[in-house]
């Protein structure tokens, strides 16, 4: 079978362009504040200084709107104005912001112009187009519905899924560029607002969509089946699983189809969440295993064991795949292994006959393409920027790895969040009831590799300058080796969703720690082991008092457990305010946000064109105008509102569990203040 090819998210080509695939920068070098200067030049002219950037107007012949996209007309940048949200105490933020990411998540589900259970991963529809609805990304968002419809039961959120669910169906039964129901097509990445499959190029399979949907239907599944409604456990049957066989293939119900895919070809090789490296990948292996899991025991609650007994088969088969993502050498979960590979004899993505004809063929056909463009490009003779984005492009393509050396990426950190809650990859204390060895899933190596990250992100955003060494949390990208800016590759910027899943995370160790004050006598103990140790007193260098020696023991009534929660309480406020400080105005979160702290105008684009992220819409502009604003990329992204509304869930639930345990005490709303 021929090689997965590699296809980026790529916008149309800026009119000034990097020079280079990655800007080496820190806090002294570049533009103001270290970053990259507004409007900067890239053949080695003097840059453009912001107060001239400013005040640049770019003038194009005025157009009218075609299919809601925003086209180019004459205008002026209107400078950014303060935020007034950036001010606010904390508390004061977050009950202020939370309502708004609900408020715009919702809007962002079955919008004006498109169809009932779509879910867009943005309004933008160009620079950057992110007006479809993927599949792993709807799943995310519609899980935080699933949860709050389990807490409170509103009914508009029953319709949003029931929408959701028949959305699934009918896009699950679409014939896609990798097949149909029955062979892989169920791997496809992403749909139109329409239900209609993607066709152009794009980096497919992703299995992990089909499996994070399972994860989040049978959470809701196995939640109705206890409410003991024989409308919605008829529902489950009849929708979810199994369906009614006599009805024909096409209702045989969404869970099911999904579990049938996930059984036959997790062992396929994939592309990555960020859509960009062919290969096997901890999010994507441990997102299926968990949705294996939640399928068997689906299943065995409705009767179905055979089915069970086979999807707990293939979980536990992925199981020594994860071990191979740990580097023991540098203490980090590797993001990705077996970069570019095949699968072994006999993997498939669900055909009868064990064979991809239908994949092999597309990617053929897309590596001759691929193969004769680049040939094309070879002959033309370019001069200037053209020349230097077609070397850009090239030297991605070329490489496996797509430059990701470092295995560093914040990809570890969302799949414990997104597939490894309740697992001992979210829990600190995994070796508390260990006989020798601790086992080898453990939150010690998650946070290792986060505190890795936290190291290299310090030095790569101007604006995480000095922040780190005084014991701050720092603004998260994706990975080190980043381009991808939000709309073209050039240099890259932090995102939102990645810098509030550092604080998720440390808010679950915290729910993990303050557990062990409820475990009956004998009182329970932390095993210091050396990774754990070594890790916690470099994430949190200051603690005081600190920790008792390595391989030694913690216990709850140990000063030192104390000051732990609350410094790791602390630390993931920490994370939170970098969100308060560089926030969009009116609390809106686009995709990234200005890696210098920074407001600016749009990059330069043909025609005049202006990004997404940088229109303005203040007195009735309605977008035509440019301003200066701190988000880049696209626009009120779904998935940055959803990882806002599950990272304060879970604070709120490490601060009750830390009161609970007489560690902190509440001042306020909701408000931890560390008693030590």
């Amino acid at each position: 079978m021929q090689k997965v090819l590699r296809f980026l998210r790529l916008g149309p080509k800026p009119v000034r362009r990097k020079s280079h695939i990655h800007e080496e920068q820190d806090a002294a070098g570049g533009g103001p504040g270290g970053g990259p200067c507004v409007g900067g030049a890239t053949d080695g002219s003097e840059s453009a200084t912001p107060a001239a950037a400013s005040n640049k107007v770019e003038e194009s012949a005025p157009k009218n709107h075609a299919d809601g996209k925003h086209v180019a007309t004459a205008h002026k940048i209107r400078k950014a104005e303060p935020n007034p949200l950036v001010k606010l105490p904390l508390e004061e933020f977050i009950a202020r912001q939370t309502p708004f990411a609900w408020e715009r998540l919702t809007a962002n589900i079955f919008p004006e112009g498109t169809t009932p259970g779509c879910v867009v991963a943005s309004p933008s529809k160009a620079l950057p187009d992110y007006w479809y609805q993927w599949t792993r990304d709807s799943a995310v968002c519609e899980r935080v519905i699933v949860e709050r419809y389990v807490d409170e039961g509103r009914a508009e959120d029953w319709k949003r899924l029931e929408e959701y669910v028949e959305a699934s169906r009918i896009m699950q039964h679409k014939q896609t560029v990798l097949g149909g129901f029955q062979n892989g097509g169920l791997g496809e990445v992403k749909y139109h607002v329409d239900y209609e499959p993607f066709t152009g190029p794009w980096g497919r399979p992703q299995p992990d969509g089909p499996g994070s949907r399972i994860i989040t239907l049978a959470t809701l599944a196995i939640y109705l089946l206890t409410t003991g409604d024989e409308q919605k456990i008829a529902y489950v049957k009849r929708a979810l699983y199994p369906g009614t066989p006599s009805e024909g293939i096409e209702y045989a119900g969404v869970i099911k189809g999904d579990l049938e895919y996930v059984a036959t070809s997790w062992r396929k090789y994939g592309f990555d969440l960020w859509e960009e490296v062919s290969g096997r990948h901890f999010y994507t292996l441990l997102t299926l295993r968990t949705a294996l899991f939640l399928g068997a025991r689906l299943a065995t609650q409705l009767g179905d064991v055979s089915a069970s007994t086979r999807y707990m088969a293939a979980a536990d088969e992925i199981d020594p795949y994860l071990r191979r993502f740990w580097d023991d050498e540098r203490g980090i979960m590797k993001v990705t292994i077996d970069f570019g590979k095949e699968p072994e004899a006999g993997a498939h993505s669900g055909t009868s006959d064990g064979h991809d004809s239908v994949v092999a063929q597309q990617q053929q056909q897309e590596q001759q393409a691929q193969t004769q463009q680049a040939t094309k490009a070879e002959k033309e003779e370019e001069t200037g920027v053209d020349a230097e984005w077609h070397k850009l492009e090239k030297v991605v393509k070329a490489d496996e790895t797509h430059g990701k050396t470092s295995g560093l990426d914040t990809a570890v950190i969302l799949a414990v969040l997104h597939a490894g809650r309740g697992t001992p990859w979210a829990r600190i204390t995994t070796g508390i009831d260990a006989v020798a060895d601790p086992p080898f899933e453990n939150a010690s190596k998650v946070l290792s590799t986060l505190v890795e990250l936290m190291d290299q992100f310090s030095v790569r955003y101007p604006l995480n300058a000095g922040r780190r060494a005084n014991g701050q949390a720092v603004a998260l990208g994706r990975y080190d080796e980043d381009v991808y800016d939000g709309v073209h590759m050039s240099v890259a910027h932090p995102w939102y969703l990645c810098t509030l899943g550092a604080a998720e995370f440390l808010f679950l160790l915290v729910s993990d720690l303050t557990a062990m004050t409820r475990s009956p006598t004998p009182p329970t103990m932390l095993p210091l082991t050396p990774l754990l140790h070594s890790t916690l007193t470099r994430l949190l260098p200051t603690l005081s008092p600190p920790l008792p020696a390595v391989n030694s023991a913690l216990s709850p009534s140990d000063p030192a457990f104390k000051a732990l929660v609350c410094a790791l309480l602390t630390l993931g406020d920490s994370f939170i305010s970098i969100v308060q400080e560089f926030v969009g105005q009116g609390g809106h979160l686009s995709e990234q946000f200005e890696r210098d702290g920074v407001p600016r105008g749009s990059e330069p684009h043909e025609g005049g064109l202006i990004e997404d992220s940088k229109r303005d819409y203040s007195d009735g502009k309605n977008g035509e105008g440019e301003v200066e604003a701190i988000g880049r990329g696209a626009t009120d992204l779904s998935w940055s509102y959803a990882a806002w509304i599950t990272c304060l869930d879970e604070r709120q639930r490490a601060v009750i569990g830390a009161e609970r345990a007489g560690l902190t005490t509440a001042a306020g709303k909701g408000k931890a203040v560390a008693a030590l």
